[in-house]
């Protein structure tokens, strides 16, 4: 999700911000600027134009008033697993502060961690991850490709990596609620696997 839009979650409302996660029900509105959303079921980028609403569903989406500027397939889109929060939520882990992560790194490269995993996620996790880094050549902070990137990582098992890339994805947008709330996931997560090892 791009800025210059409102997300409207339940009965509430909030400013989306770069790098939001969206859900089936909620629904978006523009006031005087486009915004642009990457509807991953379907691998589309679509741009709303200004004065426009729409729905988000698990399939698909539909333009409740106004219309789309625009729309384009886009090569990959992935999402990680992310709890839905309440507006409220989103305000409260927003603010929290991404952390620097109290568990040491691996003693090995990412390289060989993903040179470690089994032959079919490693052939999955290199396919996605160069998918990602293609759009982060021609825009570093593409938020989609970020996202995209962290939850690959995720996906794979390699835990660290994904803390690593999730936090990028807080450097570059700030007060994501989302994002900090997966990064004391992954925190917790690390640490309970740091106990088990001592």
């Amino acid at each position: 999700m791009s800025a210059g839009a409102t997300l409207v979650r339940g009965t509430q409302s909030v400013a989306v911000k770069p790098g939001e996660v969206l859900f089936s029900g909620d629904s978006l509105r523009t006031g005087d600027s486009v915004a642009t959303f990457l509807f991953c079921p379907q691998k589309q980028s679509a741009t709303l134009a200004p004065g426009s609403e729409v729905l988000l569903t698990q399939d698909n989406y539909q333009v409740k008033s106004g219309s789309l500027q625009g729309q384009r397939q886009v090569s990959a889109c992935y999402l990680p697993p992310a709890q839905k929060l309440s507006v409220a939520s989103m305000q409260h882990y927003g603010v929290m502060l991404a952390r620097s992560g109290s568990t040491p790194p691996p003693g090995t490269t990412l390289a060989q961690r993903i040179a470690a995993l089994p032959a079919p996620a490693r052939g999955e996790l290199t396919a996605q991850l160069e998918a990602c880094d293609a759009v982060l050549a021609v825009d570093a902070k593409d938020p989609g490709a970020l996202v995209g990137r962290a939850a690959a990582l995720e996906g794979a098992g390699l835990t660290f990596d994904a803390g690593e890339a999730y936090r990028k994805i807080s450097s570059d947008s700030p007060n994501l609620g989302w994002v900090a709330a997966k990064i004391a996931e992954i925190e917790r997560n690390l640490e309970r696997e740091q106990l088990k090892k001592e």
